[in-house]
């Protein structure tokens, strides 16, 4: 019928138009294409899109109900096909025939498979294979195996957990990987969780949706991104003020901002202080990476598509440049004149909510710093006035050392906290940049990456927060990407760039490693003599560490050494920071026998006031949180000190003088002390075993220790006293360490047993150990040696021997 009109509206034209046959044929093919585009909208809208009846969420008993009318068009095509295909090969339809038919026909979820890392030809030649070693039963229609069941209920319920209209593709495909045999295999191979699928089902959804939001431009909520004629012409002018600032409004009509993920509950906090009718003023508080601008794109763009409260609504959000400001305007006084004229421009205007980053680097700094205006007082002036609206930003670090100091200058703001988003809010929040990312990059972000930037950023980068520190690292293996020359940014390239940044093993554990971690023992004994069980303690926390099966929120161990002075406590820890942390540098070394009073905390911990100063473990800790935390003479240190380290060894961080989060989940804590050494002396004398418990008993009856201290060690090691024997072993360890360093210089070094016990002798003495060992051969074999070397005795090539009974050298 439509043809008919538009054939007979056709040769009406060129009746009333003959001599414009091209006039005809235009008229004729808008027409058609009205007519066309007509039918278009009624496939995809009425056909494609049926009117829903009834949603999967409204639906009490799902057994109670056919499930196939809840399916999408597209859902319903896969379903069907597979009934199809199990008819054709004489089977019951079950998950693996529907896996099969859903990789083959469904465009959602191939997306899926490859966003999961799949290898695409391998997954369909793999299931094919398994699909034909399904024994044939006999097809009979209408009859689904239990696996295939189940999973279509699983689809279910998940459609109906989200609030969908229906049960789609995604969800189908999350009821395979929880039921399928084949999927759910393939997703150990793949080291992926069943709940990965639904979490990045959402994800494509929420991008589709967005793409085909976009699409149709003349929704409001689109035309209204760009903007009005004239608006600003209502408000007055801020000539100063743009010279020196950055107006959001750019940001969202250019890039249109994307969705600020988390933090929903502190952007309504600050629209709320911004629409009070009196000191309209924000200070957002938060640690560096959490968020806190993010909270001020979201209101950037709430106002400027008018969908935040209707004070807000249509204003501008402008961030001052403090820096540029005041690098360009050295002279103080002139500063504050131009401050001036920006802060009544802000206000005179009557749409502008004025912001300054870093608020804390411009408050109680003193005029007289070079770069570091002091703002406070200008600004105070300004922040008083009712319609002046503003927001700070600042840290906790600089709220304490600055901002709080001026407690009349903190009164004028209300102040909004922000917290570190969650993992999977983390997870969303890069997704969300990943995007972005491929667009601008031309590369394919794989889930697990973007996975695995979280889980391994929260592992072993403690004191950095999300969301930057994942972003941050994300950005880094799409460089590191590009660098290999791959379009695709996979998971392993994660471990590479945590592990570069950090210096802390992620990841496989590769050959040189691996054969470290088997042969720990072997390779600390090559520098401690004796003290099996405190080597083999070690090892074993070492390898359940690096495998990943200890536990993550606690120190990867913590000791306590008992035993009397030199008997290799202190050594034992130096050869672990060497052989396992690469260096023997790698070992924070804390004297407790200098804080062994209260007043002692502030340098152990940092404080701010009276005087600023950095603690000596919580500094080196956060610099180098890959380390072995040696705590030497623990038994000497103040009880209330030694209670600090409950935490420590329990939750695996403390927070420092500042007030920030030290994190300790990546150190090993060495404990060492002296203490019950007399008893231990005792039952060497008598030739009695030291049984530990009996130590600790003592220990706890004169109150040397706590029995909450001490249990909160992983393990409590005792130092047996060395025996004459044992002490012929670290002569030897000790002259073997010279002979190294002669062959450096091309000199061969003999060491006779007669020279080992000759020193054993000049050095033993049970109460200190081998401590006396180090001072005797430096005293008699090294200072021979200098001599002989300065007075040019011996040279290159040359074989010595020292003689035991005078310590002179023999050439040989």
């Amino acid at each position: 019928m439509p043809f008919f009109i538009v054939g007979g509206l056709w040769l009406s034209l060129t009746e009333f138009f003959p001599e414009t046959f091209l006039f005809s044929v235009l008229i004729f093919s808008l027409v058609f294409s009205f007519i066309f585009f007509n039918v278009l909208l009624f496939f995809k809208y009425k056909i494609k899109r049926p009117t829903i009846t009834i949603r999967p969420y409204q639906v009490e008993d799902p057994k109670q109900y056919n499930i196939a009318q809840l399916l999408s068009l597209e859902a319903a095509k896969i379903v069907e096909y597979s009934e199809r295909l199990s008819r054709k090969r004489g089977m019951t339809n079950n998950s693996s025939v529907l896996l099969y038919v859903a990789f083959r026909k469904g465009k959602k979820i191939k997306i899926l498979c490859q966003r999961l890392g799949f290898d695409m030809d391998k997954f369909e030649r793999d299931l094919k294979n398994y699909l034909e070693k399904i024994p044939k039963d006999g097809y009979k229609k209408g009859e689904i195996s239990k696996d295939l069941e189940n999973a279509l209920l699983f689809a279910f319920k998940s459609s109906s957990r989200r609030k969908e209209d229906n049960i789609g593709e995604e969800e189908i495909f999350a009821g395979l990987a929880e039921y399928n045999e084949f999927l759910s295999h393939l997703f150990l191979e793949y080291d992926l969780k069943k709940e990965d699928v639904q979490n990045l089902a959402l994800w494509v959804d929420t991008v589709q949706a967005q793409v085909q939001q976009r699409k149709q431009f003349w929704e409001y909520s689109n035309l209204s991104k760009y903007g009005s004629m004239g608006k600003d012409l209502a408000f007055g002018y801020t000539i100063t003020l743009d010279r020196f600032s950055k107006d959001w409004r750019r940001e969202v009509a250019g890039l249109f901002l994307k969705e600020v993920i988390g933090h929903e509950k502190e952007i309504e906090e600050t629209e709320m202080i911004l629409a009070r009718s009196r000191l309209a003023n924000a200070l957002i508080v938060g640690d560096p990476g959490v968020g806190r601008k993010s909270i001020v794109e979201a209101i950037a763009k709430r106002c400027y598509l008018s969908q935040s409260l209707p004070e807000l609504n249509g204003k501008r959000v402008v961030e001052l440049d403090m820096v540029k400001l005041s690098s360009q305007v050295q002279d103080f006084e002139k500063l504050e004149l131009i401050l001036d004229q920006i802060f009544s421009e802000a206000l005179n205007a009557g749409n502008v909510i004025l912001t300054i980053d870093e608020l804390h680097h411009f408050i109680n700094q003193g005029s007289e710093k070079a770069g570091q205006p002091d703002i406070a007082g200008i600004l105070s002036k300004y922040l008083a006035i009712p319609t002046f609206q503003f927001i700070g930003i600042t840290s906790y670090e600089g709220l304490h050392r600055n901002i709080e100091r001026d407690s009349a200058f903190l009164e004028l703001f209300k102040k909004v906290e922000v917290k570190e988003i969650s993992k999977e809010e983390t997870v969303n929040v890069l997704m969300s940049y990943a995007l972005e990312a491929e667009y601008r990059r031309k590369v394919f972000i794989l889930y697990p990456t973007i996975v695995d930037c979280v889980n391994l950023t929260e592992r072993y980068m403690p004191n950095l927060h999300f969301p930057k520190k994942a972003l941050d690292v994300l950005e880094d293996v799409i460089i590191l990407a590009k660098k290999k020359k791959s379009n695709i940014v996979f998971p392993e390239y994660v471990a590479n760039v945590v592990a570069e940044k950090t210096e802390i093993p992620v990841g496989k554990i590769g050959g040189a490693e691996k054969e470290t971690l088997m042969n720990l023992e072997n390779l600390i004994h090559h520098r401690i003599v004796n003290q099996a069980e405190a080597v083999q303690q070690i090892s074993n926390s070492m390898r359940r560490a690096r495998a990943g099966i200890s536990s993550k929120k606690r120190p990867m161990g913590s000791f306590l050494f008992l035993g009397p002075t030199g008997v290799g406590k202190t050594e034992t820890a130096k050869a672990l920071a060497e052989i396992y942390f690469g260096k023997e540098s790698n070992m924070v070394r804390i004297d407790m026998s200098e804080f062994q009073a209260i007043a002692d905390i502030p340098r152990l911990l940092g404080a701010i006031s009276p005087v600023e100063m950095e603690g000596i473990l919580t500094t080196q800790v956060r610099e180098n949180p890959f380390a072995l935390v040696l705590l030497d003479e623990v038994e000497k240190a103040h009880p209330n000190i030694l209670n600090l380290f409950l935490q420590v060894l329990d939750e695996g961080h403390v927070t420092d003088g500042q007030s920030r989060k030290v994190m300790f989940t990546n150190t090993i804590i060495i404990a060492t002390s002296n203490a019950g050494a007399d008893h231990i002396f005792k039952a060497v004398e008598q030739e009695k075993l030291v049984v530990k418990d009996g130590l600790l008993k003592m220990l706890f009856d004169k109150n040397i220790f706590r029995p909450e201290f001490i249990n909160r060690f992983d393990a409590i090691v005792l130092f047996h006293p060395l025996t004459k024997e044992n002490l012929l072993d670290i002569a030897n360890l000790n002259l073997q360490s010279i002979q190294k360093e002669l062959k450096k210089k091309e000199i061969n070094l003999q060491v006779s047993d007669e020279l080992k016990e000759k020193i054993v002798n000049l050095s033993y003495k049970p109460e200190f150990g081998a401590r006396q060992m180090r001072r005797v051969i430096q005293d008699t074999v090294e200072n021979s040696i200098a001599k002989a070397i300065i007075a040019k005795v011996i040279k290159k090539g040359d074989t010595i021997e020292v003689d035991p009974e005078n310590f002179e050298l023999i050439k040989l």
